[in-house]
């Protein structure tokens, strides 16, 4: 029989992966300009596929965008999906990705780290965030340049814990 300090240490480790797990960005949704045709989406998709953190790719070429898959124990770099699109002679229309937040207040200029990475709210009302919300990235490598130059002037960094990369996102 276990002792009694066996099984809470397996415990918390459990409850401490199931939470790793469930935090982690599960898949984005990625539109993408210039997909006129299957080999144009096939491009795309097997760039995107080259990264290591990619478990797989679902591309539609009839709304011209795709979802991105990911593998639990890596830690995803939107920064590399938008260049392998662009490696594949296309542009990144937009990018969307959901991530879970447990009774969260925020307002624009909120911050918040995850994986070493900051991600800062712009344009946003104050309101509780709880549960799954869908996130769009801003910046130039995930809008059309006509649809950046709109946010460009609102994304100045407000994050204190600037480790890692800075992401702008809106709702």
């Amino acid at each position: 029989m276990k002792s009694r300090t066996d099984r809470v240490v397996l415990m918390i480790f459990f409850l401490c992966f199931s939470f790793v797990s469930q935090a982690q960005f599960k898949e984005v949704e990625i539109g993408v300009n210039g997909l006129t045709c299957s080999q144009c989406t096939r491009s795309v998709e097997m760039h995107i596929r080259k990264l290591s953190f990619v478990k797989n790719v679902d591309m539609n070429l009839e709304h011209t965008n795709g979802k991105v898959f990911f593998n639990d124990e890596n830690k995803v770099d939107v920064n590399k999906i938008a260049q392998a699109v662009n490696d594949a002679g296309f542009s990144v229309r937009s990018l969307e990705a959901q991530f879970s937040f447990d009774h969260t207040n925020v307002s624009s200029g909120y911050c918040f780290d995850y994986a070493g990475d900051q991600y800062q709210f712009v344009e946003v009302p104050k309101k509780e965030l709880n549960g799954p919300v869908t996130l769009k990235f801003i910046g130039d490598k995930f809008l059309p340049k006509k649809d950046y130059k709109k946010w460009k002037q609102n994304l100045k960094s407000n994050c204190s814990n600037n480790t890692g990369k800075t992401y702008y996102v809106t709702m």
